[in-house]
């Protein structure tokens, strides 16, 4: 199956926005794993800029629709584009790598990597965080 650059950006911009704080550290990973992830689907790479570009364009309308009654249609759309184990296990790991990068919880975003999980049929890790 064939991707294009949206197919690979989509999931990965709703993970910088769905905790309503874009920061520095996850506009850094978004870049970073993008390119990875052109690299791995074989789709021509695209520069810093224009991958900033294509979030800039996207990000009023994909933060409306992420706050929207469509919330979950948006997220299954994005991420059911991707059926073979390869290709969801890359676009997973991309997408936690993001969430992680600032360093901090967010219950949205934990629920968005959750349900990427749910829906790609991946066991939930054993792993249990206690507050300090």
């Amino acid at each position: 199956m064939s991707f294009t650059h949206d197919d690979i950006l989509l999931p990965l911009a709703i993970t910088v926005i769905i905790d309503s704080k874009v920061r520095k550290p996850e506009m850094n990973s978004f870049g970073v794993q993008a390119k990875g992830l052109f690299d791995l689907f074989e789709l021509p790479s695209l520069s810093d800029n224009a991958i900033l570009a294509w979030f800039e364009d996207h990000s009023a309308e994909l933060e409306k629709k992420l706050n929207g009654p469509r919330r979950n249609t948006l997220v299954l759309r994005a991420l059911s584009r991707f059926k073979e184990q390869r290709d969801m296990e890359a676009v997973y790991d991309a997408m936690v790598s993001i969430s992680v990068s600032d360093k901090e919880y967010v219950k949205s975003e934990s629920e968005l990597i959750k349900s990427a999980g749910a829906i790609w049929g991946f066991p939930r890790p054993p792993i249990k965080v206690d507050k300090a």
